[in-house]
């Protein structure tokens, strides 16, 4: 039985109109309609997304740091979600998505996306980056780039939260972690 039990149709409309243009036909994801029980709650979360196209980040790096920073809080929900959306879009391997979970920085090749995986390692691990981790992301991110992937670990380290608490079942279709 969920925690709380989450928004059934018909949906407010304002609730309704914002889903139509996120989820493009799809049914809106269980985190969603469970946020959207409680309007603040679901005002709150859709305004710190960060996922408008107004981002200075492209949505390789975007989504990289969101599955690593998902998959680092144990968040199968969400980390399952983005990869089964994105994963292939942005070129993502096999091999890239497993790193996502069981890997680090040495899995990744590529310098820039290297320093995501540390960045997002760091932040997490110890809630903050040392001059030297500052420095390596500022060679790959310019100032704008390098805050938004600061704000994306931060919040989808909440999203995680929120998961966690909820107990959220797992999206049908959605990716599940891979094994060890």
């Amino acid at each position: 039985m969920p925690r709380i039990e989450p928004l059934a149709k018909p949906y407010p409309p304002a609730f309704d109109a914002a889903m139509q243009a996120l989820m493009r036909g799809r049914e809106p994801l269980v985190l969603f309609t469970s946020l959207a029980k409680h309007e603040r709650a679901w005002a709150k979360f859709s305004a710190g997304s960060l996922l408008d196209k107004g981002s200075p980040l492209a949505m390789r790096p975007r989504e990289i740091v969101i599955d690593r920073t998902t998959a680092k809080c144990g968040n199968e929900y969400e980390w399952g979600v983005h990869i089964a959306g994105f994963a292939s879009a942005i070129g993502l391997t096999e091999a890239h998505v497993r790193a996502t979970v069981h890997g680090g920085p040495a899995d990744w090749p590529d310098p820039a996306e290297a320093v995501l995986i540390a960045t997002v390692d760091a932040l997490l691990d110890r809630k903050k980056l040392s001059d030297a981790e500052w420095a390596a992301l500022r060679e790959h991110y310019d100032e704008a780039q390098a805050l938004e992937i600061v704000q994306l670990v931060a919040f989808y380290h909440g999203v995680s939260l929120i998961c966690g608490a909820l107990d959220l079942p797992l999206e049908p279709g959605a990716a599940r972690f891979p094994a060890a």
